[in-house]
């Protein structure tokens, strides 16, 4: 009979252990983590907020090629550089665990179409989406590319841990490339054939198609004349409301023609 009481003890033991609480992920403020990526110094050139209502077109998550969908975001921030840098970072809560796994393969297929299109207009920005920053914690993502990789991912996974962070203690090396030279066939390329009228009305419907869905009403696209060099891609001044309040200044959308289709490379102010 002693025998058995160190085993009934064990059991005991290994059913509280199995009836205790398990610990909950942190619930993440996207506001903080977004405003100290900004204000971190890992991008350096100036970036713009874009409306999160737009955050699923540029995942591209109406496409039938995405599992995700737009249904699977809680809430988004999506913050780029407004120059010909792929500097960005992008982050999602997910209604769930399944949702999260879902939107982590978007931003996969994401960072792949965005080396295509900068393979085609920045070549030597193509190469930084080959490894990409992706913090996944719980139901929520960040991805980000910026300068000093190893720096900004350690400052990512601290603020993806729901650490409030000092700055100071995360300087990045300015030191470190943040523009790899461009190599492969992209850096010598010969420039495509000017776009013909029907070209552009493909890109023209692609570009409303990309506002269906979204929380904005499209009036009118006009086409905006783009430098030497720019021409496999289409951009439109886009005049549109946002629940019936006109939207001012006008937004822009830029296009990009990939294997015969027209992808949306960039939107927002």
């Amino acid at each position: 009979m002693k025998s058995l009481k160190p085993l009934l003890f064990l059991v005991l033991c290994l059913a509280l252990t199995a009836c205790a609480p398990k610990e909950k992920a942190p619930e993440l403020d996207l506001d903080y983590i977004a405003g100290a990526l900004t204000s971190s110094g890992y991008f350096p050139e100036p970036l713009e907020a874009q409306d999160p209502e737009l955050v699923p077109g540029l995942l591209n998550l109406y496409e039938d090629r995405i599992s995700a969908s737009p249904e699977d975001i809680a809430q988004a921030r999506f913050t780029m550089s407004l120059g010909m840098v792929a500097d960005q970072f992008i982050l999602l809560e997910a209604k769930d665990h399944a949702a999260s796994e879902r939107l982590e393969a978007a931003l996969d297929t994401y960072a792949q179409d965005q080396k295509s299109a900068y393979e085609f207009y920045a070549p030597g920005q193509a190469a930084r989406m080959d490894d990409p920053i992706l913090e996944h914690a719980g139901s929520y993502l960040l991805f980000a590319v910026g300068a000093d990789r190893d720096g900004l991912s350690e400052l990512c996974q601290h603020l993806m841990s729901g650490e409030e962070v000092d700055l100071a203690a995360f300087q990045p090396d300015i030191s470190a490339p943040s523009e790899p030279e461009p190599s492969g066939p992209a850096a010598s390329e010969e420039p495509p054939a000017p776009l013909t009228d029907a070209d552009k009305a493909a890109a023209y419907d692609a570009a409303m198609d990309y506002y269906l869905g979204t929380a904005f009403e499209v009036q009118t696209l006009t086409e905006i004349s783009l430098p030497a060099g720019w021409e496999g891609e289409v951009a439109f001044r886009v005049t549109c409301s946002k629940g019936g309040m006109k939207q001012d200044p006008d937004r822009t959308i830029s296009l990009e023609r990939k294997d015969g289709a027209w992808t949306v490379v960039s939107e927002g102010y």
